[in-house]
């Protein structure tokens, strides 16, 4: 369900215009080079409005202006990105350079990347490649050291926000033998996305006037849930909660979550690496979730549900409670508009409401869900020729950071001119203004969703020209209650594991829903974990442990 979610989200902000992964294709196309050596690295200077009017004019001579940097950016809507385009013009105005965008296709596209590579024609810069690819890169001497104080010059608001999701390290996962090769790339709301909702209309009927906090209160109002009629059928036919059986990560991670165990996700306790699926409190977990399903609880088609699956479970009214991404639960306009659970639930039930929570708490108040690791990728990487070309990598930094985080850039790239092709409306979102309210125009001019830099997606501020005035409070508070509950060694190439994994997930799934229905004693979870560990686990814990050393210990 996660990555289903990431490409969705993804989607609807970077849909019109996705500008694919990479971009200043090949060295010899950057015509400005000889002009931009001109202009000495002033790194300072190249911060502000001016320094980039000087640097533009910094070359020119009394017969005729210097050439601009030309920076290429690759897009798969070559119908819509123009480069007279209201927001391209404005970079092209604030920055002195050339823009020109080279469409680009799906298929094939990493081929032809790698063809470019091997016949020594580097792009100027590429879009998130895999961890793996990125050492693969750095290996083959084919990428640039990035300094972290030019990204820190350049890139102020970008750094923030890395900062807001990865700490006060946000290069931690990039950073190679001291040195930082990629500018980071995170899906920020996968890291608190996935919450635990109630139907609040069913714990008003069946008596229950606060949502659940503790795991025995949970277990209290799902027995309503199943119990007690709370959809009004005169049926027995709705059940506490379900889940995809499909995904070990995500399935009743609440409960897990509630022990302290998160099941195939490695994480740091005291010093060492741990996976959730064979400590302890996963066999006190599944000896809940055991009971659960004994009593009827638990949706029994949770074994083969997938994500489609439960949002039909949903949907029709068959179970009470449900782990899933919490702007599921709150109207479309809170967040990025369209409809979601909430409304497709309110339509048929005028007295709908989900009550939202991260977790809730264990005998020890422990409580929280398995989350995604935000850095998906490595992040943008600049082709080897930047790093003797550090004007023209500033330039990409420096539109990077305003087509992504600067109000003013991102307006104009995405809406145009605001009171000519759009306002605020009454609502606090974008508006368009006639004849830009036909999609159709707004293509013509060159309007949609501009990513020049691929996905520095803050929806923080995104959801700001998306998301109801009234209802950006609620949409903040919601997402706060999220734990951030992660698998630390994602973003780091691992070899053992890379080769084990899919054995031991299969494992792993297949005895936690024996245990659960009970086609498995829990007197055999020790047995369990000890076969978990001979079929590889073991080393992939050595492993995980090296990596982290290397990587992340303070």
């Amino acid at each position: 369900m996660k990555g289903n979610n990431q490409r969705l989200m993804a989607g609807a902000l970077v849909s019109v215009l996705a500008v694919s992964m990479l971009a200043g294709c090949g060295s010899s196309g950057s015509n400005g080079n000889a002009n931009a050596n001109k202009q000495g690295n002033t790194n300072t200077a190249a911060n502000t409005d001016a320094s980039n009017a000087k640097n533009a004019d910094a070359g020119k001579t009394d017969d005729k202006p210097a050439a601009k940097p030309l920076l290429k950016f690759w897009t798969s809507s070559p119908e819509i990105a123009k480069i007279d385009a209201p927001g391209v013009k404005a970079i092209r105005d604030k920055f002195g350079v050339d823009v020109e965008f080279v469409p680009t296709g799906g298929e094939g596209f990493k081929e032809k990347v790698n063809l470019m590579i091997s016949s020594g024609d580097i792009p100027d810069w590429m879009k998130e490649p895999s961890f793996t690819d990125y050492d693969k890169y750095l290996q083959q001497g084919i990428i640039s050291e990035i300094p972290q104080e030019l990204i820190e010059q350049n890139m102020p608001k970008y750094v923030a926000w890395l900062k807001r999701f990865l700490g006060d390290d946000p290069f931690k996962y990039v950073r190679r033998d001291g040195k930082i090769y990629a500018l980071p790339v995170i899906w920020d709301i996968g890291i608190d996305g996935i919450q635990l909702a109630f139907r609040e209309d069913w714990l008003k009927k069946v008596g229950i006037t606060k949502t659940p906090e503790t795991l025995d209160e949970m277990e209290a109002a799902l027995t309503k849930f199943r119990n007690d009629d709370p959809d009004g059928d005169g049926k027995k036919d709705t059940y506490g909660i379900t889940a995809a059986g499909d995904n070990i990560e995500s399935m009743f991670s609440s409960v897990f979550g509630a022990f302290d165990a998160y099941p195939n996700i490695f994480r740091e306790k005291d010093g060492k690496i741990v996976r959730g699926e064979i400590e302890p409190g996963a066999k006190q977990a599944l000896e809940v979730l055991n009971r659960w399903y004994k009593n009827e609880l638990i949706d029994p088609e949770f074994v083969v549900n997938k994500g489609n699956n439960v949002e039909d479970k949903v949907l029709t009214d068959k179970t009470g409670a449900v782990e899933y991404y919490w702007w599921s639960f709150l109207t479309g306009n809170a967040f990025l508009g369209g409809e979601q659970w909430y409304d497709k639930l309110k339509a048929k039930h005028p007295d709908f409401s989900f009550a939202i929570t991260g977790g809730v708490k264990g005998p020890d108040g422990k409580y929280g869900i398995s989350q995604y690791n935000p850095a998906y990728a490595s992040g943008v990487v600049f082709g080897k020729q930047l790093e003797k070309d550090q004007d023209k990598m500033i330039k990409y930094m420096q539109i990077f950071e305003a087509s992504q985080f600067d109000p003013d850039i991102y307006e104009k790239l995405n809406f145009g001119e605001k009171d000519k092709e759009w306002k605020v409306g009454a609502n606090g979102t974008v508006e368009y203004i006639a004849p830009y309210t036909d999609e159709k125009e707004r293509q013509k001019l060159g309007l949609g969703s501009y990513s020049m830099s691929g996905s520095f997606n803050d929806y923080d501020f995104q959801t700001s020209y998306t998301s109801d005035a009234s209802m950006r409070q609620l949409a903040k508070d919601t997402r706060a209650q999220g734990t951030r509950n992660i698998d630390i060694l994602a973003p780091f190439n691992k070899p053992v594991y890379n080769e084990t994994q899919d054995k031991l997930k299969q494992f792993t799934t297949q005895n936690f829903i024996d245990f659960i229905t009970g086609r498995k004693s829990l007197n055999d979870f020790d047995a369990f974990v000890k076969e978990w560990k001979s079929m590889g686990g073991d080393k992939v814990l050595a492993e995980a442990q090296q990596v982290y050393d290397a990587n992340l210990k303070q």
